[in-house]
């Protein structure tokens, strides 16, 4: 992705909102805007919101533009060409979001789960560049895992790497927003910290307020995050026996605790499953070195980037053949 001059138009469209930006093929975005994803409506008039302001970063961009990308909250159809389970944004469900673009301004159009757009960003402009198989997990309102194994995104669920947010670490625990009792979701979101903060301090404390206390270094909040630092853990005990990553990232809004979560996370992991992967370390010769964690590098307009590296990569490809 050595070409600075090309740019791409990136959308990432959330069940809250939906965040735009012309994107360097470094994956630094140049112009941004978010607005709110309204899917309410047949059509919804969200699309044609979308439309305009595509049409005017591609104004911006002029003939440096080489595709758009979009990342899709939920599943998507096996051709990528849109969602077809998305709980927050149900009007776009079932259209064709990429012939719909593709014919609204002649350019390449790639469409990806949201997850997976995440984890491209990570793998190619953050912590996973230079990993072999690569794991990021997202964790903020709701939990989510990509995978990269060799340069591709695995994409074998509705175009991300399964939802892996509803593995069950506490049987019979609280429900998350979709129904499963216990969920790695329902611990370790948004919604899991502030009920564990409600338990422990007897009054309700919004999450990023014990994010930002555990970092400062305040004893109850450092107490919190460390249990959910301590399930994420177990968490990625399961994921990295299906996965075999040799690097773990965490991202999110609720990564923003910082070295404490981080640590706690690969404590509990270590507990639970660090004899296996020495034992795999040994048996694998050099297919197995190891995993190491990390945090994430990239920030808040991390769908944006990575909805665009797909695009990036075929134009590079296209230049070097001609």
């Amino acid at each position: 992705m050595a070409n600075s001059g090309v740019l791409a138009i990136g959308v990432d469209i959330g069940g809250t909102d939906t965040k735009i930006g012309l994107v360097d093929s470094h994956g630094a975005i140049r112009q941004f805007h978010h607005f709110p994803s309204n899917t309410v409506g047949d059509p919804p008039p969200f699309l044609r919101e979308m439309v305009e302001r595509i049409g005017q970063l591609r104004n911006l961009g002029r003939d440096k533009v080489c595709g758009i990308g979009l990342s899709v909250h939920g599943y998507v159809d096996a051709e990528r060409r849109g969602p077809i389970v998305a709980p927050h944004t149900p009007g776009l469900c079932g259209l064709d979001l990429r012939s719909m673009l593709e014919d609204a301004f002649g350019l390449p159009v790639v469409v990806n789960a949201d997850l997976t757009a995440h984890v491209l960003a990570e793998y190619h402009y953050g912590s996973g560049r230079g990993s072999r198989r690569f794991l990021c997990l997202a964790v903020g309102t709701g939990l989510g895992a990509g995978v990269v194994i060799n340069g591709e995104a695995l994409r074998y669920l509705g175009g991300c790497a399964g939802d892996t947010g509803h593995v069950i670490i506490q049987p019979d625990g609280p429900s998350c927003s979709m129904g499963c009792r216990g969920c790695a979701e329902a611990l370790c979101g948004v919604a899991g910290i502030e009920r564990l903060a409600r338990e422990r301090l007897g009054r309700d404390v919004p999450a990023h307020e014990i994010v930002t206390g555990a970092r400062a270094g305040e004893p109850p909040c450092v107490a919190i995050i460390e249990q959910i630092g301590a399930w994420l853990g177990q968490t990625l005990a399961t994921l990295c026996s299906i996965y075999l990553p040799d690097r773990v990232a965490l991202s999110g809004g609720v990564s923003e605790a910082g070295p404490t979560l981080l640590a706690a996370c690969e404590r509990r992991f270590h507990e639970l499953v660090g004899d296996y992967h020495k034992q795999a370390i040994a048996l694998s010769g050099q297919f197995y070195t190891g995993v190491t964690f990390v945090m994430a590098e990239m920030r808040g307009q991390t769908g944006v980037a990575g909805a665009v590296a797909e695009l990036f990569l075929r134009h590079e490809a296209s230049v070097q053949k001609s």
